[in-house]
């Protein structure tokens, strides 16, 4: 075995004195040895900010990143602390590469016509069953919070319900556009409510379960999403709102431990709450975010794996987000991910019975989460929950 720590060292002082194609090939060397060497992962970041015009093999960056999450999510090791450089990478080689799904993607994109236009129009797509007060407060919650925003945007809930004349009594009561069809299987459920959101108007649509509630400061977010061109994306935290034990908690997101939820390969991935997708995104995908498939769960990875497959698209901080004004129409490519703490933004899951991922698997390590009880028991953030009696 190398010794790496030496090795990232020798890249290092290589890197500083300008030697590229010795830093490179002392981190290839490096990482065929020890794929799940953090240091040198950090280093090949530092090398392609230095020197972004090197030759590289964009295939072994790939692979690199691969490897990385494959080895620490064997350990059961976490890898939230390589995300800066993970980002830089997966930025790099979408900037540059030449892969196929990429170079359709630009073709595509360069030819896209959407109007631009001063007032958006965001659509929120969500499914909801059974838990009637919980649906009656999502509907009423954001029925407010759409009379707050300003003129220059607007939305419309679409809901799928499964319980005829229960479930469009109450969704239609809430403002929300209503369709039917069956819960089972859940996948076809949410590929229903897409397919009928193709022949709406809209800029952009959110995705939310029907117990997930965002701030009005989050759609002023999703309008600078829309201005900028960006094509996806989502957050990799959130509050989580246990209604029977009333307790908070904050969730930082995938690879903060190597346990259960927190799954480290999964880094960089944007959770359901909130996803983002522009309309010219869903138009390249066909509509297509969970054709096809029958599953009752693990939904947004449906949806990931899928825009993945399609776009080849990788995870991006903000600050990477990959964009070429003459040749992609404006548009940027990447999975963005941000964090809603970091934005100013909040956004909370309410559990309740029923739910598809329980409150406890959130819980799985002190790594991960934050107990916030405290700290929202006052707070306004979480006030809508006492306004409709269900705090």
């Amino acid at each position: 075995m190398i010794d790496n720590f030496r090795l990232a060292h020798q890249c290092d002082k290589a890197l500083r004195d300008d030697q590229f194609s010795l830093c490179y090939d002392l981190i290839a060397r490096g990482l065929r040895s020890n794929p799940g060497d953090a240091l040198l992962i950090v280093v090949l970041a530092k090398l392609i900010l230095k020197n972004p015009k090197f030759s590289f093999d964009f295939d072994f960056l790939v692979l690199c990143v691969a490897n990385f999450m494959r080895i620490h999510s064997a350990m059961n090791k976490k890898t939230a602390h390589v995300w800066h450089a993970i980002s830089i990478i997966n930025s790099h080689v979408m900037r540059f590469s030449d892969h196929q799904s990429l170079k359709d993607d630009k073709l595509f994109f360069s030819n896209f016509r959407f109007p631009k236009r001063r007032n958006k129009k965001i659509v929120i797509l969500t499914c909801v069953w059974k838990r009637h007060d919980l649906t009656r407060l999502f509907l009423n919650y954001y029925q407010e919070l759409f009379s707050t925003l300003d003129d220059q945007v607007s939305v419309q809930i679409v809901a799928v319900g499964s319980e005829k004349s229960v479930s469009r009594s109450i969704c239609e009561a809430g403002g929300a556009i209503y369709i039917e069809h069956p819960n089972d299987p859940l996948s076809q459920k949410w590929q229903a409510g897409l397919d009928y959101c193709k022949a709406l108007d809209f800029d952009a649509l959110i995705v939310l379960g029907s117990d997930d509630f965002i701030c009005s400061a989050t759609f002023q977010h999703y309008c600078s999403l829309i201005d900028k061109g960006v094509l996806f994306a989502g957050f990799q935290d959130c509050y989580l709102h246990d209604y029977y034990h009333k307790k908070t908690i904050y969730w930082k997101g995938y690879g903060y431990s190597g346990e259960s939820q927190s799954q480290p390969h999964r880094l960089g991935e944007t959770i359901g709450l909130g996803r983002f997708l522009h309309r010219a995104l869903l138009e390249y995908m066909e509509f297509d975010l969970w054709g096809g498939v029958s599953a009752n769960k693990s939904l947004d990875s449906i949806m990931m794996n899928k825009v993945k497959s399609k776009t080849g698209f990788l995870p991006l901080k903000d600050c990477h987000l990959t964009s070429s004004e003459a040749a992609h129409n404006g548009f940027t490519f990447g999975l963005i991910s941000s964090s809603l703490k970091d934005l100013g933004l909040f956004g909370v899951d309410v559990k309740v019975s029923d739910n598809i991922t329980s409150f406890e698997k959130y819980c799985s390590s002190n790594n991960v989460y934050e107990d916030v009880s405290n700290q929202m028991l006052n707070s306004s953030s979480m006030r809508f929950l006492e306004k409709y009696g269900v705090c």
